[in-house]
């Protein structure tokens, strides 16, 4: 899943390194839905939304054009993402917490 400098490896495929970030998170698998949202959500567990904002070819931004594709209601949203463009209090009143990919993708 990681390269020796501790990068993830993008050739294990997205699928691969989603259910590593949402078991991960909730240490619980990654299942198969349909969901009514933008295709970045993993899932919601404990009434947290999380969303892998990755694309293998581009920078991803967490932004508030981001924020107005996601659907699913929750107490609170863990994005990975590139970059992110909120303020921390923006991010701290609406619940939300950015992780940068791949540098807090935690090694288990």
């Amino acid at each position: 899943m990681f390269l020796e400098d501790g990068n993830l490896n993008e050739l294990v495929g997205e699928e691969r390194i989603r259910q590593y970030v949402y078991y991960t998170e909730t240490k619980t698998p990654l299942l198969a839905h349909k969901h009514k949202d933008n295709k970045y959500l993993l899932n919601k567990h404990n009434d947290t939304a999380y969303y892998f904002h990755y694309e293998a070819d581009e920078v991803t931004t967490l932004d508030h054009a981001f924020l107005a594709t996601m659907k699913t209601k929750a107490e609170q949203y863990v994005v990975y993402a590139d970059n992110c463009l909120l303020t921390k209090e923006f991010m701290t009143k609406h619940n939300i917490i950015f992780k940068k990919i791949p540098r807090d993708i935690t090694i288990f």
